[in-house]
């Protein structure tokens, strides 16, 4: 390729001249700095890309106006008149454009390289290729080392380091391979190089080789190859070399003793990786912030409050406790032992310091200790004070509107994203899905998938849960087809979505077909909870036998929650026999899970064995299991309002209750009845159960065309089951828009008026039969208040 065609194609170097666009602001600054001019061949040239590089540093060290003037040349009735260019001035100025990305400047000086005669020198060529490999333009760095007249071992480590910068790693691979037919040899630099592309690309093997050959060179004395060698093996989660390695080292600094421990700690041996920490300062070598970040993460994973406690004084006394990552790693580690008094303590000592990292943090830990209230609070303080908020920002604080769950606050959200242009996001826009699936809203959880423009996995499987959860099993089934279709990959959390989704919709064959390609067809290993899912599936469509066998022939042990599923079919179908056998599994593992005691009670007194159902009682007194009280709540005007059973504390009680009588006025001719069970709860109590407050607070409360949301901790019972069936169908009749939505603990009940003829639509996974936890264990609860 010709040096010259080349060089035509990548530089633009134009003559800079006052007439252009930007030549006001630049004369201006120009004559306010007085900046000088030089004169090359009695032609005046004002250098303004000096003139930009120097103005625009944040700080002006290194490049100075020394540098500028540095170089052969006189002054000439206040004109500087350089007699030639200085390669080091070149080399600084180029330097700087890689650094800041400022690749039209980088090309602006590359044509003034060329103009001069200085493309022949090899630094000025390394450091073009340098530039804009930093810049990302790989294509002009390839340019101008093909163009070089001679090619040394800095000019072939800097495109090496340019392609990996760009990601292009099997570029880097293949000019490796060739690196000798250059008329070079590896040094040092290169090794380190590569081993850092094999740990970015896990790629194990190919380090194991690249070990050998540094062993050959005898370069492992060289403590930045040996350091690499030991990152490397520690992306590659080979523990066994990385530590091996790690012993033989002839000379360990800060950067070997931060990997070993980083290792480890991505490695989950947390107590090994603490105990390097000590050793590392009993070496006489002090942590920096960094090593002190992993070190508190470690504490937080171990919940280990005094050692926590301890690390955070030495933080406190080494000055770096306010410092940006190792403040929001203090906050990380409180929020994990679930001390969030002492995170937000954290975070406000760090005052003014406090950035957006440490604000993530903070709002993290809260949503991860259950308090998506405190991190909404955290979120609109950032908002207000006009705070740097990113895509993870967004993602955490949409998980709180999930938590909570909290509709108004996802589609506040939803506007900021939108207004952001976020919202088309991948990552943000998956979050969005889960907060409308939370909310109930599949509706508006299709509108944001449908606006992501590359959808990845988790963005399908954000949706197939969805549809699931929210009673569209059939179009979770469609959509998991058109995920395989279209070259996607399949999850464990795919396919526990896509069997929740079988299991609603009673197809047991497509389900047991699914669970075979899991394994088969995709080599995904099921875990816990998707052999409850199968045993759940199984168990709704009465086959109790057959979900009895499957457990029985797992590869795994069963733990409680495979057998819970198994005892809710059970008290569905009134297998009393096969229900005992299972209660004895779960006690086992759980003796103190009220719900069995309760289910046990609940199928003996269906079953006439009033005895047996008040020694469950009496187990539970002797034994004092408790049962977690019934808990529903309702979103009104941005504001959470909470009902237990009976409850009469709220301010708009008189108006609750008396829309509650009411309501059953209106029912009164159905068949209709509360079917409280005498042993678990007082006469008629089932007609103050928290749902039923909270429905009628909501037809209160909520103007005509909005939705009434309700959101229970525990199982509904059947008993409000009906309620809200024939509650809500007869104010169908009177209001054609009203709809209500209601959730129990990961699915949704939704009932609204079909808009052909008039009848209601009820969706059937809300039936008393357990399903399994697509999130987090949930025990099942029947008779919920």
């Amino acid at each position: 390729m010709p040096a010259i065609a080349s060089i035509s194609k990548i530089c633009l170097y134009e003559p800079f001249s006052f007439s252009s666009a930007r030549s006001v602001k630049y004369q201006t600054l120009l004559q306010r700095c007085n900046f000088p001019v030089m004169r090359e061949s009695k032609r005046q040239v004002p250098f303004m890309n000096d003139f930009v590089v120097f103005a625009e540093m944040p700080e002006r060290t290194g490049i100075g106006v020394s540098t500028y003037l540095h170089g052969n040349g006189t002054w000439e009735n206040g004109v500087f008149v350089r007699s030639g260019l200085d390669t080091s001035h070149l080399i600084s100025v180029l330097k700087y454009c890689g650094g800041e990305g400022c690749v039209d400047l980088g090309r602006s000086y590359h044509g003034l390289i060329a103009k001069t005669g200085l493309d022949g020198d090899e630094f000025v060529n390394t450091s073009l290729i340098d530039m804009y490999a930093k810049c990302g333009d790989i294509v002009s760095a390839v340019m101008v080392f093909n163009q070089m007249p001679h090619l040394d071992v800095a000019s072939c480590n800097c495109l090496i380091s340019g392609y990996a910068n760009c990601g292009l790693f099997d570029e880097a691979f293949r000019f490796f391979m060739k690196y000798e037919s250059l008329g070079n040899k590896p040094n040092p630099y290169t090794y380190s190089t590569m081993l850092a592309i094999c740990g970015t690309l896990s790629a194990l093997e190919e380090g194991k080789q690249l070990h050998a050959q540094v062993v050959k060179m005898q370069y492992l004395s060289e403590t930045a190859v040996s350091n690499a060698l030991l990152t490397m093996y520690c992306k590659c989660e080979t523990m066994t070399y990385a530590e091996s390695v790690f012993e033989q080292l002839p000379q360990r600094n800060i950067i070997s003793w931060t990997a070993i421990i980083n290792g480890l700690y991505q490695h989950e041996d947390f107590e090994k990786a603490m105990r390097q920490f000590c050793l590392m300062r009993e070496s006489g070598i002090e942590p920096n912030e960094y090593t002190f970040t992993i070190a508190l993460e470690c504490c937080g994973n171990m919940k280990n409050v005094d050692n926590s406690r301890l690390l955070h004084a030495l933080v406190i006394k080494k000055g770096m406790a306010l410092g940006e990552f190792v403040g929001a790693a203090i906050i990380d580690m409180y929020s994990e032992l679930g001390d969030t008094d002492d995170a937000k303590k954290q975070f406000k000592e760090m005052g003014n310091l406090a950035s957006k990292v440490s604000r993530n943090a903070l709002i993290k830990g809260l949503v991860h200790n259950e308090k998506g209230n405190e991190a909404l609070d955290v979120f609109s303080e950032m908002v207000r004070k006009d705070a740097a908020c990113d895509e993870f920002t967004f993602s955490i604080i949409l998980r709180a509107c999930a938590s909570l769950p909290s509709f108004t606050s996802s589609q506040q959200i939803h506007a900021w994203l939108a207004k952001a242009n976020l919202d088309t996001n991948t990552h943000v826009g998956s979050s969005l899905i889960e907060a409308y699936t939370g909310c109930g809203s599949a509706e508006d959880a299709e509108k944001v998938f449908g606006r992501i423009l590359a959808p990845d996995v988790v963005s399908f499987n954000s949706m197939i849960k969805a549809y699931s959860q929210n009673g569209n099993p059939s179009r979770a089934m469609s959509l998991f087809r058109r995920m395989v279709m279209k070259g996607y990959r399949p999850t464990g959390s795919t396919f526990l979505a896509v069997l929740s989704a079988c299991s609603h919709s009673g197809k047991v064959q497509d389900g047991l077909e699914i669970f075979q390609s899991m394994i088969r067809e995709f080599g995904t290993l099921p875990e816990q909870a998707h052999y409850s899912c199968m045993v759940d599936l199984l168990g709704r469509s009465g086959q109790i036998e057959k979900a009895l066998d499957f457990v029985s022939n797992m590869p795994i042990k069963p733990t409680a929650s495979i057998w819970r599923p198994l005892l809710a079919a059970c008290r569905c179908h009134n297998n009393l026999k096969v229900a005992e056998f299972v209660a004895k599994y779960i006690l086992a593992v759980d003796p103190n899970d009220a719900t069995v005691y309760v289910t046990l009670s609940n199928m003996y007194t269906e079953a006439g064995l009033l005895e047996n159902a008040e020694n469950q009682r009496k187990v539970m007194k002797l034994k004092k299991v408790t049962k977690e009280p019934g808990c529903s709540w309702i979103e009104v005007n941005n504001k959470i309002h909470k009902f237990f059973s009976r409850d009469r504390t709220h301010p708009e009680s008189e108006k609750i209750y008396d829309k509650l009588k009411q309501v059953e006025v209106l029912i009164k001719d159905t068949s209709y009845s509360t079917n409280a069970d005498p042993l678990q709860v007082k006469e008629d109590s089932c007609l103050y159960h928290s749902e039923k407050l909270a429905v009628c607070f909501g037809l209160i409360s909520l103007p005509e065309e909005k939705p009434v949301r309700i959101f229970k901790n525990l199982r509904v019972c059947a008993d409000c089951h009906m309620f809200m069936k024939i509650s809500m169908a007869k104010h169908f009749f009177r209001n054609h828009q009203r709809e209500c939505t209601y959730r129990a603990p990961l699915n949704f009940h939704d009932q609204q008026r079909s808009q052909a003829n008039g009848s209601i639509n009820f969706t059937k996974q809300m039936s008393t039969v357990c399903t399994h936890a697509l999130a987090k264990q949930v025990k099942v609860a029947y008779c919920t208040d």
